[in-house]
């Protein structure tokens, strides 16, 4: 599949770039498409390193939208809505995917949910109604993702009201070596999944620990 990750360029999107480029056809995102090309090269010759497969192309958020079978929304909450707004004549009938976690750093992370009760919910209020949304990534840490010598071995829940739409993105989730899909059902329980990612990041904080994950035994 032709994936687009919008917002490409940093944080959880060059991570996931890298993973599924493997096995699939990566189109890197920005509102800034040179901003996008040069990060799809640096990918690329980082792949091209490790004699993997390098076929990530960088392009607008707009051309992104447009060619990918399924839309990853790897931007911060406050840009979210712009993004959205900026694309959505593109994202008709596809899956789109979003790892997004409203959330504040003071001394440590606080989760900041909109009046819908998750960053999912909100975003479904300003997409296409024919749009199957899908949440998923959140618990993955950006910096061991994009760490290509990092084994990861953690569970990724993925939570939809389109069950066909949920089994693509677990697929997905398959797709990247050592990581888990477990169905977490439908959207209202991104209010579940959310906050468990400014938690982890506070753990990691307060006990001197690397990034955390989640894994289920």
């Amino acid at each position: 599949m032709k994936i687009a990750i919008l917002g490409g360029t940093g944080d959880i999107g060059e991570g996931l770039a890298l993973r599924l480029a493997q096995k699939h056809q990566v189109l890197i995102g920005s509102r800034e498409e040179a901003k996008a090309k040069e990060a799809a090269d640096n990918y690329n010759k980082r792949l091209k390193e490790r004699g993997l497969r390098d076929e990530i192309v960088g392009m607008s958020n707009q051309d992104a939208a447009k060619n990918g079978d399924v839309v990853i929304l790897a931007v911060k909450f406050q840009f979210a809505i712009p993004t959205l707004q900026s694309v959505a004549e593109f994202l008709g009938g596809k899956i789109v995917v979003s790892p997004i976690v409203p959330m504040s750093k003071q001394k440590l992370c606080v989760y900041t949910p909109p009046a819908e009760g998750s960053a999912a919910k909100h975003i479904c209020s300003v997409m296409p109604p024919d749009v199957r949304m899908v949440v998923a990534f959140q618990t993955l840490p950006a910096p061991r993702l994009a760490d290509l010598d990092d084994p990861l071995g953690f569970d990724v829940i993925v939570c939809g009201d389109d069950e066909e739409a949920k089994k693509v993105v677990m697929g997905l989730v398959s797709d990247m070596d050592n990581l888990r899909p477990l169905d977490g059902g439908g959207l209202e329980e991104a209010k579940l999944i959310e906050p468990l990612t400014p938690l982890l990041i506070n753990l990691a904080i307060k006990n001197k620990m690397r990034p955390l994950s989640i894994k289920f035994v």
